[in-house]
């Protein structure tokens, strides 16, 4: 019943386009995910294995990023990013298909703004920037292990505090006062960046450790957003932890060991493309029937669309799984992702693969959902 109701509301698409962004603050580890993120995928063993192909539709960007993974394998790292925004799209490719199943926008900026006051061209950049950042689909939020081992829970209430202030600041700028905001990213994802620097330290030791220093502010930051947007009550912040690294550091340098021993790199596609899909289903109540069922679900989803719900089918038979154990939706994702396959539907194929990596059982060691 709701796969008919799904394919009736949405007009098919066939391309998925995903904008993601990654907040955190100067020395947090942003510039050193994104060169990492783009170069890990670029290895042979990642392509044989993975099953999907990822590359920079920008030549000059990408070279960039493949030169700067380059050179944390002779331990250097990449050099900070100053003043500038730069959106990096990423196409996802199938492996065996030719068609495209879409691909991820990432947005990049300097961590500075956190806390520089900017004025002049500096400034309107910086605004911006922040509007940009404001209309992707998913956020990832990250907290330093590197701060956090040295100055415990009173960072992580310090950083949720400052960016709730920062956020404050720039509303006006933002938007006008009798405005919402329509297109936000609704999922929140915290992530410990630099992991590797913390080994004895597990994701639900994490969990916890945000929720007993920065509850308060979490809560606040909440209140913050209800302010700017249309549809208050969709957000999800504070249900969602990664585990992050870009490659192993010494811990006590700060110099890369071995930037292929990273953490939690291969989870940020799968995570972006599915928890906000599965979050919207889940708000929607999509398990119920009946008119009334059929006009929420579209109204959570006019609400909640942002970019690749605009270009995807809403793959129901992938995204109906949602009360299975976990072991009979691994063996039905896999089936699916191979008939899509055999059809040649890499927009299935993908996502289908993606779910699958999200509820395996080694996933759930960095990653952890409230909603799982």
């Amino acid at each position: 019943m709701i796969q008919d109701l799904t394919r009736t509301i949405f007009r098919p698409r066939r391309v998925i386009e995903q904008h993601i962004a990654v907040f955190g603050e100067s020395g947090s580890g942003k510039t050193t995910l994104l060169s990492t993120f783009y170069g890990w995928h670029q290895e042979p063993f990642f392509r044989r294995t993975a099953g999907y192909s990822l590359l920079a539709d920008d030549t000059s960007q990408g070279q960039r990023l493949s030169n700067e993974y380059l050179k944390m394998k002779e331990s250097l790292l990449p050099p900070p990013t100053r003043y500038q925004h730069q959106a990096f799209r990423f196409n996802i490719t199938v492996r065996g298909l030719d068609k495209s199943a879409g691909s991820i926008v990432w947005h990049d900026y300097p961590g500075e703004w956190w806390t520089e006051t900017k004025v002049d061209i500096e400034g309107q950049n910086k605004i911006e920037a922040f509007r940009t950042l404001l209309k992707s689909d998913i956020a990832f939020f990250l907290c330093d292990a590197q701060i956090l081992k040295e100055e415990g829970g009173k960072y992580l209430k310090r950083l949720f505090g400052s960016f709730r202030g920062e956020i404050e600041r720039q509303k006006s700028a933002i938007i006008a006062d009798s405005e919402t905001l329509q297109i936000f990213p609704r999922v929140w994802v915290i992530c410990l960046s630099k992991a590797d620097l913390m080994p004895d330290k597990d994701i639900y030791w994490f969990r916890d450790e945000v929720h007993r220093s920065a509850i308060d502010e979490l809560k606040e930051l909440r209140e913050v957003f209800k302010m700017m947007l249309s549809g208050d009550e969709y957000q999800s912040i504070g249900e969602d932890f990664l585990l992050l690294s870009s490659a192993k550091f010494d811990s006590e340098t700060g110099k890369i060991v071995n930037p292929e021993q990273n953490i939690g790199i291969d989870l940020i596609p799968p995570i972006s493309i599915i928890l906000p899909v599965q979050r919207a289903l889940i708000w929607a109540k999509v398990g119920e029937t009946g008119q009334a069922a059929v006009y929420r679900l579209t109204e959570t989803f006019r609400l909640l669309t942002t970019n690749w719900l605009k270009y995807m089918p809403l793959v129901g038979n992938v995204f109906m799984l949602m009360d299975d154990t976990a072991k009979s939706i691994t063996e039905k994702l896999k089936e699916l992702e191979s008939s899509a396959r055999k059809k040649g539907d890499s927009v299935t194929a993908v996502v289908a693969a993606f779910r699958g990596k999200i509820e395996d059982e080694q996933t759930r060691k960095v990653y952890f959902s409230n909603k799982q």
